[in-house]
């Protein structure tokens, strides 16, 4: 087993000796005191670049994988979330990102979690994403006045979230009731006490069954303690079959990745789960008929491969009225998600006005 004490790398700059960061835009690490440019593969003396590797479900629980983050870090947790965050060399921040929170402890990083198999560079600068911030902010309806000039960002930093992926090949057997529609025409008595005919929709029921076979590749679990499913969804996609690249402890100098927690086991059920919501889906979509109802399936998954990565994210809790608000940007990508206040006196005149327009409508049509 490898452990982070005993296959650790600094990030130094081999020209003055300060701490090498990794740069979003020029995808190299550079030194902010001599301006030095560093390749990554410079670093690794001699040594390839390591590949991104698809392990068996089998390895999943195996005590034998490589352990912590291969560089010497320092935890930053924080006491109301329950996120941490781990620095290289020093703590760099006292909030939380997560939640704005400044009851936050500093402690050592747990060296026996599983070390990321991958991950996807920081693309987008700290610059652009707080730019990001800005244009979201102008861009919301149905929020207050005052939002854009009031809410300030406390702070934007990168944090490397991290993901469990799963591929798989399901094998999926499906049975249902396939509703045909037919109409039937009927007699009725109107407002006027005059008979009338119309149209009435009845539907027919008949047994149906079929067999589709799904093929998913990277499926991906958050396994961050900070950042909400709703939000991270959002931000989705992160183009994890094209830009993933094998880990590198360099990658992360000058970044924080937060700690998983989502273990392994959890990760597997919760791929499970998504692996039959996605079949379940697929195969109310070839149930024939205009509608179906009480459709079942039978799901069996088989070539599964999983790997533990870090994804690129930028988050920021931002106040507004003394309540914490997050903001998210996709690092690859910069896509944004994020919470923001409702102005209710907005939303009221909004549905006030509907109601007198279709008010309108309806005594227009009466004339």
């Amino acid at each position: 087993m490898q452990t982070e004490t005993a296959n650790s790398k600094r990030c130094d700059c081999p020209g003055c000796g300060a701490t090498l960061i990794f740069a979003a835009d020029l995808q190299k690490l550079r030194c902010e005191y001599c301006d030095a440019e560093i390749e990554l593969d410079k670093l690794q003396k001699g040594d390839p670049p390591p590949n991104v590797v698809e392990r068996a479900l089998s390895e999943l629980l195996n005590s034998d994988a490589a352990k912590g983050y291969g560089l010497p870090t320092q935890a930053l947790q924080c006491k109301q979330c329950g996120a941490a965050i781990n620095y290289p060399d020093k703590v760099t921040s006292g909030k939380c990102c997560f939640c704005g929170s400044d009851t936050v402890i500093e402690r050592p990083a747990n060296t026996q979690l599983i070390r990321p198999e991958s991950l996807i560079p920081f693309k987008v600068t700290k610059e652009q994403a707080g730019s990001k911030f800005s244009e979201w902010v102008g861009s919301l309806w149905f929020r207050p006045n005052n939002l854009k000039r009031m809410a300030k960002v406390q702070e934007i930093g990168g944090v490397y979230a991290p993901f469990w992926t799963f591929d798989a090949q399901a094998d999926t057997r499906w049975n249902a009731e396939s509703g045909y529609h037919y109409y039937v025409t009927e007699e009725y008595t109107n407002s006027e006490g005059k008979r009338e005919t119309r149209q009435v929709q009845h539907t027919r029921w008949e047994p149906s069954s079929g067999h589709h076979r799904g093929n998913y590749d990277d499926l991906l679990i958050c396994a961050s303690k900070g950042l909400s499913e709703a939000l991270v969804r959002v931000l989705e996609p992160f183009h994890t079959t094209q830009n993933l690249v094998g880990y590198q402890a360099s990658y992360l100098s000058g970044w924080g990745a937060e700690e998983y927690a989502v273990g392994p086991s959890e990760a597997w059920e919760k791929g499970q789960q998504r692996f039959e919501q996605n079949e379940y889906s697929a195969c109310s979509s070839e149930v024939p008929g205009d509608t179906h109802r009480n459709l079942r399936i039978s799901m069996k998954l088989s070539s599964v491969t999983w790997k533990h990565c870090l994804l690129p994210v930028y988050v920021a809790a931002y106040r507004y009225n003394d309540k914490v608000y997050r903001f998210l940007v996709n690092g690859e990508t910069g896509k944004v998600s994020g919470e923001a206040p409702y102005s209710f006196w907005k939303i009221f005149f909004a549905v006030v006005t509907a109601i007198a327009i279709f008010v309108f409508i309806m005594s227009l049509k009466k004339h």
